[in-house]
């Protein structure tokens, strides 16, 4: 690799401070509605996102690792094509759950190029970014395989990497696009589309790395609606192929895709190395970042493969049924009520930040939050009484309910209560575990999901799901690696 000295301060150069990467619990590798069919060896997996989650609840997945110290005057941008809500802004509610200063502004990019355009923002320092997708096509789609869940989020800085240089190239085409009120992407031909996204991608790839006085570069990065033109790039521009294992284990997850492919990156990528990430999807936006030294402490959560190792494998029929393309039969039982907007305002502390009150007499933890103690009856003034977050500590099962009737697309759902280290009870739907396998004693932690919607009202809340293997009690298992 050639390196030249580039003109520009590296003080005034912006980069990323902090990444996260999420990918649900779920992988689907068999869409075969005729089980004689025999299944295609070494086909695509696509990642899944559960029934309970969409953009919002995977957003915050991500940005609850790194995003608690957004300062007032920054923006936090939701980048999505597959947001809960249309006239709403998705990324209060986000904004809401992680308990960001009110000065932070809350903002939703839309459109396919928005993951890009979201990132770009983040590396001039103005915004702290999520980019998050739920795809879906038609059952028994060729792509249905290709499409994936996931969710990334950036934060600007210097730890992770430096910004070197970025170029853009914007292409009016018709490849991937969805009228309002449809739910499935509609294709033109990915050969057409392909030739007009080659050549946008490589004239943009080539003007940022002259920028940055660079002939070639560690690692190629290549994120593209349209997988013919993905490998193309990646030739083209020398890339190895690790961008690529990373998406056949996923899918193309949409607006989430440069960023999960560059948290992929960055966590294997060494301090110094030099990153192409390209993004070809209506045009193409590339960016040459080189990486931080403190690149290793500058990741939350879980790295990308470690998360890929831990999905479990669903079923087909399962994964219809999740995503209401299937219509079964559900219980004889009412829809659940939807939530209104009073409570949900006044409530906010419990229902979007899972805080709990603190007595200043005997220093036990009531939830939901009250003025009076449930362990010693006082009474305090709400001044008088400490907010606790419940958020990133561990809960032990108690004990467990399984209920039969729920009007979850599932056939039976857990319900634990669970005492929380540090103090505080709580009752909440178990997720991301088989009802069966729900114990008492299990350590379990917070997640934030989508409990129902009902009269067009997301009800959003928190579940317990089964806590990482190092997760000891009192630690905050937001930092698992």
């Amino acid at each position: 690799m050639e390196l030249k000295e580039n003109p520009r301060p590296m003080p005034d150069q912006p980069g990323i401070d902090a990444y996260a990467a999420y990918l649900p619990a779920y992988a689907l590798d068999d869409n075969r509605l005729d089980p004689t069919v025999p299944p295609r060896a070494g086909g695509p997996t696509r990642s899944v996102a559960g029934y309970d989650e969409d953009t919002v609840t995977m957003a915050v997945e991500a940005l609850r690792h790194i995003a608690a110290d957004t300062p007032a005057g920054r923006h936090l941008l939701l980048a999505t094509t597959s947001a809960p809500y249309e006239a709403k802004t998705s990324a209060g509610v986000a904004h809401e759950a992680l308990g960001l200063d009110p000065g932070v502004t809350a903002l939703d990019l839309r459109g396919h190029r928005a993951g890009a355009s979201a990132l770009d923002l983040v590396l001039r320092g103005v915004a702290t970014a999520a980019l998050a997708d739920v795809r879906t096509t038609r059952p028994g789609a060729p792509d249905e395989l290709a499409q994936g869940d996931a969710a990334a989020a950036f934060v600007g800085g210097r730890r992770a990497a430096v910004l070197l240089a970025r170029a853009g190239h914007t292409t009016e085409v018709l490849d991937r696009w969805r009228l309002p009120g449809e739910r499935h992407d509609r294709v033109w031909d990915e050969r057409f589309t392909a030739e007009i996204l080659v050549a946008a991608g490589l004239d943009t790839a080539r003007r940022a790395l002259a920028e940055a006085s660079l002939d070639t570069v560690d690692q190629v990065v290549v994120s593209s609606s349209n997988a013919r033109a993905a490998t193309a790039l990646r030739r083209a521009l020398g890339g190895t192929g690790q961008d690529a294992t990373i998406e056949r284990a996923t899918g193309f997850t949409g607006v989430a895709h440069p960023g999960l492919l560059l948290a992929a990156a960055l966590d294997e990528a060494e301090p110094g190395q030099t990153i192409l990430l390209l993004s070809a999807t209506e045009g193409a936006d590339a960016f040459v970042l080189r990486v931080g030294d403190g690149v290793r402490a500058a990741r939350g959560g879980p790295c990308v493969r470690a998360q890929l190792a831990a999905r479990q494998r669903l079923g087909y029929g399962r994964y219809l049924r999740w995503r209401g393309l299937l219509d079964v039969q559900g219980p004889a039982r009412p829809a659940a009520p939807a939530p209104a907007a009073p409570p949900m305002h006044r409530r906010a502390g419990w229902k979007y930040r899972l805080e709990g009150s603190r007595c200043d007499a005997c220093g036990r933890v009531t939830t939901p939050p009250g003025r009076v103690c449930a362990s010693c009856g006082i009474a305090g003034s709400d001044a008088a009484t400490g907010k606790v977050s419940l958020r990133e500590r561990t809960a032990r099962v108690v004990s467990v309910t399984r209920d039969h009737l729920t009007t979850m697309p599932e056939p039976e759902v857990a319900i634990v209560v669970a005492d929380v280290d540090g103090g505080g009870r709580l009752s909440a739907y178990a997720t991301d575990v088989a009802p069966g396998d729900v114990v008492v004693g299990m350590p379990m932690t917070p997640t934030f999901r989508r409990l129902w919607t009902t009269d067009s009202i997301h009800n959003y809340f928190w579940k317990l799901r089964p806590a990482p293997a190092d997760a000891a009690p009192g630690k905050d298992t937001a930092d698992g690696q």
